[in-house]
């Protein structure tokens, strides 16, 4: 099992758990043929078309209140969803290359469609950034007690980083985890998290925090613990950031996963 496998596996616990009960759906027949739409639940998510060539890839997105509808109405009528562009290589197909990604919640989704919509990304990203170009993923070192986050390639530590994807806005970023750090020690908890020139160190952290906190960015996942954690602190702003990373993490773990069967 590669990695890539490794890491979607891990996120399907995450489905199974919040996506179990979701509707199946009847077949739609378009065409005289049959399409098979019994995996498409109805809830909210992102429907998604990724468009790949032999150096870089797009990704166009569309935000669902519910999938289940929105793709029997897309796979019938592709032409009044140009932003998709589904009709580019032909009308043949289109359901099997019409993807989709299940949320907790539509705002999730939204936050997905804004950072990732249309944006050009590099098939192989760590083979062209540098200084002047520093990509667009963070990227994750596990350490002896503790993690490292980089925001660029240039301060990823050595083979063993991980390549999470584009998280977000390094500030926004910042913001958070500061906050985080104020509320967990304040509830007598241990957390040092040290904010180094395009990278943060997860030190100094009791040992079942640091282990949650790595989790939400290596598999997208948070436990009940987590949750249980984010409650008893009450601070619920940093609560719906880190619930906003876990969903985009899970995307981008799934987006590879596409790339990778694909190619």
């Amino acid at each position: 099992m590669d990695d890539i496998e490794f890491l979607v596996n891990e996120t399907f616990k995450h489905f199974e758990q919040n996506f179990a009960n979701a509707e199946e759906l009847p077949e739609l027949t378009m065409k005289d043929e049959t399409v098979n739409l019994v995996e498409y639940p109805a809830t909210a998510g992102v429907i998604y078309h990724i468009q790949k060539s032999t150096s870089i890839f797009v990704i166009r997105t569309f935000v669902s209140q519910n999938l289940k509808e929105d793709f029997c109405k897309i796979v019938q009528a592709p032409e009044e969803y140009p932003s998709l562009r589904l009709l580019e290589g032909g009308n043949q197909e289109i359901e099997g290359r019409l993807k989709f990604f299940m949320v907790d919640n539509l705002f999730q989704a939204e936050i997905i469609h804004d950072q990732i919509n249309n944006r050009r990304f590099p098939v192989h990203e760590e083979l062209i950034c540098n200084i002047s170009d520093p990509g667009f993923s963070w990227w994750l070192t596990k350490k002896s007690k503790g993690f490292q986050l980089a925001f660029t390639m240039s301060v990823a530590s050595d083979e063993g980083t991980l390549k999470l994807g584009p998280m977000g806005d390094r500030e926004v970023a910042l913001r958070n985890f500061q906050m985080l750090e104020e509320f967990v020690t304040r509830a007598g908890l241990e957390m040092n998290i040290q904010n180094e020139v395009n990278r943060v160190q997860f030190t100094d952290c009791d040992e079942f925090l640091l282990e949650e906190l790595k989790d939400i960015f290596e598999f997208g996942v948070i436990t009940d613990t987590m949750q249980e954690l984010f409650r008893s602190l009450g601070n619920m702003t940093t609560w719906l950031y880190f619930q906003e990373l876990a969903a985009m993490r899970r995307f981008w773990i799934q987006i590879q996963f596409d790339l990778n069967t694909e190619s």
